[in-house]
């Protein structure tokens, strides 16, 4: 019983405390602004971020009950979808879910009984990401990428090999270039359907990798 509980229960621990401290109501807020309009997003963003919240918790509560095993991905993909939505609404990885991330990141360390290869996987492409962007913050004298993706890469290093992460990088990258590229061609050419929500295109190309990790 107490394995199940640090198996399932710390994961769900870590969902419910990133959703408590984290912008939660401006992703409710921008799904509700695309299908209802500003006045009644305004209205009802409240209550349907506590249902929304509740909803979140209550999938992985019930996967925990399920199987264990599978909290910590299912708390996962919970997280993944809120920085992938806020990050495409509004250009911005908050640290309250890059941290939750990290955290599930060390969970899945401790229980794969090698905490020291885990750690590996997750500073060293974080740390390759890290000097890019301090690279091109010199050279280019304005910030090309936010400090949130370093922390998510971060995170997300945990859950994939090294060369995986790259991959993960490199392919999210071009994802991205191919975003800019579409928002041109539809006629947009503001600083805000030029800029790359970078961070929605590593949750997709990350759950690519992970449900197909032979072709990786």
């Amino acid at each position: 019983m107490s394995s199940v509980l640090v198996t399932g229960g710390l994961p769900l621990l870590v969902l419910c405390i990133a959703l408590l401290f984290g912008p939660l109501p401006f992703v409710v807020r921008g799904y509700l602004r695309a299908g209802f309009g500003p006045a009644k997003a305004r209205h009802w963003t409240r209550p349907a971020t506590l249902g929304f919240g509740i909803g979140l918790v209550s999938a992985v509560a019930l996967v925990t009950m399920v199987d264990a095993r599978l909290a910590l991905g299912a708390a996962l993909i919970c997280l993944l979808f809120v920085l992938a939505s806020i990050d495409w609404q509004w250009r911005w990885l908050p640290i309250e879910w890059t941290l939750g991330v990290i955290a599930l990141g060390v969970i899945f360390g401790l229980q794969s009984g090698d905490p020291l290869q885990v750690l590996v996987q997750m500073v060293v492409p974080a740390s390759a990401l890290f000097i890019m962007r301090q690279i091109l913050l010199w050279a280019l004298r304005k910030e090309a990428m936010g400090l949130g993706d370093i922390w998510f890469v971060l995170g997300l290093g945990a859950f994939l090999s090294t060369s995986q992460s790259f991959l993960l990088i490199g392919f999210a990258a071009l994802s991205g270039l191919g975003e800019v590229a579409l928002r041109r061609v539809w006629g947009g050419r503001s600083a805000r359907d030029t800029a790359v929500s970078y961070g929605t295109h590593l949750c997709l190309i990350f759950v690519i990798i992970r449900n197909f990790p032979t072709f990786w």
